[in-house]
């Protein structure tokens, strides 16, 4: 039992309304964050997964997915029998006054997503639906596939009458996605049916009014949430369109940050410089290793693949892309300047693993990526993160990883600092690398303490700096 319980309890009569909702891929992340925020505005939710692993966990209010505050809330919801996880996805269907799909839409070998996921569901829906039910795609999808899982529904089904399908992208951010959810930016929701529209706003308005029947920090209601409803490509394009820009943003800065240190400029200062134009801002532009995550480059390769297959030229999406390739093989190429030539045995500490802090998603990590070209060309690679050890054990057994700083440190040739995890700021370099021989530093995220470096006699280099 949850020590918030008397305060659940106290909460629960602000419900206004509760619809039955179903969730699809509700173990995954999306999913989970999604389920939990539905549920704790009121919602009757039942998250299905096959994921037998993680439904026994989220049964016992322990998640595989970190999530700032979320165990806690799970646990509130779970004890006044909000949410419930199960495999049956045929029974989640007919119980549901609304399916949210939340499955995965990995990027296939020529860029563009797979939907065997998500046709798999609409599948499943044809054959299970058997009254009135919204059915809305949370999942990230390409233009034309709202249209895909409607055809499959009509084969059996009528629309308007037996369902109707919505797009309701998510702007999650890992590490961020309960805040995001519960203190959106906005809400965007695409339909041509005014009858689907409605249940949407009645799922939704809990939020938009600030109620939740358990302890949510992030509930405000003296807060306007934007909440807009537009057609269903405009909805699936606003999507793309903002995973895109944002990693146009770092493609950019990192590319300044090529040009600045070829110049003699410091980073540090053209980026505190550009976020103060208010038509700017300071968001995404932290020059790095480059964009990597389960969304930002699979969503980008996928709006390029649209726009190919609908005879329109992305020049700049592709520039973008390009250039996060290249900062990569930068980072390489600053490790062999270091190392020489011939990299084999040669000890390299990696610090930070997951694909950016304040997460434990290794999928799509460019750590990773860089751990795997350090392998191929012989060198002896250890690592560290705060958070996703188990998680790259689980997907590299044979990387060599710890959780102190200072083991990983221990006898290093070149460490590389790759997010910016504040333990990494108060590093103790006295004992780093081998007696005698300091290692070479290299920081692409810009966040070491200079002056510790230098009081240790330790040769360094800031991406984007001549420092």
């Amino acid at each position: 039992m949850c020590k918030q319980q008397l305060i659940k309890e106290a909460l629960k009569p602000l419900a206004k309304s509760e619809i039955n909702i179903g969730v699809l891929g509700g173990a995954g992340y999306v999913g989970l964050v999604t389920g939990v925020g539905l549920a704790a505005l009121g919602h009757q939710v039942v998250s299905q997964d096959i994921d037998q692993n993680r439904l026994e966990m989220l049964r016992d209010a322990r998640s595989a997915v970190y999530e700032d505050g979320l165990e806690p809330i799970l646990c509130q919801l779970i004890d006044i029998d909000q949410i419930s996880f199960t495999d049956d996805q045929p029974g989640t269907i007919r119980s549901s006054d609304a399916i949210f799909i939340a499955v995965g839409t990995p990027s296939l070998a020529d860029g563009a997503a797979d939907l065997s996921a998500v046709i798999a569901v609409a599948e499943q829906l044809r054959d299970e639906i058997s009254k009135y039910t919204v059915v809305v795609v949370k999942s990230t999808v390409p233009v034309g596939t709202i249209d895909v899982v409607t055809d499959i529904l009509s084969q059996k089904l009528t629309p308007g009458e037996d369902f109707d399908v919505v797009s309701n992208p998510e702007f999650l951010r890992e590490g961020s996605g309960l805040i995001d959810f519960f203190a959106p930016s906005r809400i965007i929701v695409g339909s041509d049916s005014e009858r689907a529209m409605k249940v949407l706003r009645d799922i939704y308005e809990p939020l938009l009014e600030g109620h939740s029947v358990v302890n949510v920090p992030w509930i405000d209601a003296s807060r306007e949430i934007p909440y807009v409803e537009t057609d269903v490509t405009s909805a699936q394009l606003t999507k793309y369109a903002a995973n895109a820009y944002l990693a146009t943003r770092i493609s950019f800065i990192n590319e300044i940050a090529g040009i600045s240190e070829k110049v003699g400029g410091n980073i540090g200062d053209i980026v505190a410089g550009l976020g103060l134009d208010p038509r700017i801002g300071p968001g995404y532009l932290q020059p790095g290793i480059g964009f990597g995550g389960p969304c930002l480059d699979k969503d980008l390769r996928a709006l390029i693949t649209v726009a190919g297959e609908n005879s329109y030229d992305p020049v700049l999406l592709n520039g973008v892309l390009q250039r996060n390739e290249l900062q990569l093989r930068e980072v390489m190429n600053k490790i062999s300047g270091a190392l020489g030539s011939s990299l084999y045995q040669k000890r390299v500490a990696l610090l930070g693993l997951a694909f950016k802090e304040g997460t434990n998603d290794v999928r799509h990590s460019l750590s990773i990526r860089l751990y795997r070209a350090l392998r191929d060309q012989g060198a002896s690679v250890v690592g560290h993160d705060v958070l996703a050890l188990d998680e790259v054990k689980e997907l590299e057994p044979n990387l060599e990883v710890s959780s102190e700083v200072s083991d990983v440190l221990a006898g290093a040739e070149v460490v590389v600092v790759l997010n910016s995890e504040s333990v990494y700021t108060d590093i103790d370099w006295s004992s780093a690398g081998l007696p005698g021989q300091p290692p070479f530093v290299v920081d692409t995220r810009g966040v070491l303490d200079i002056a510790a470096l230098e009081a240790n006699e330790i040769p360094f280099y800031v991406l984007g700096s001549t420092a």
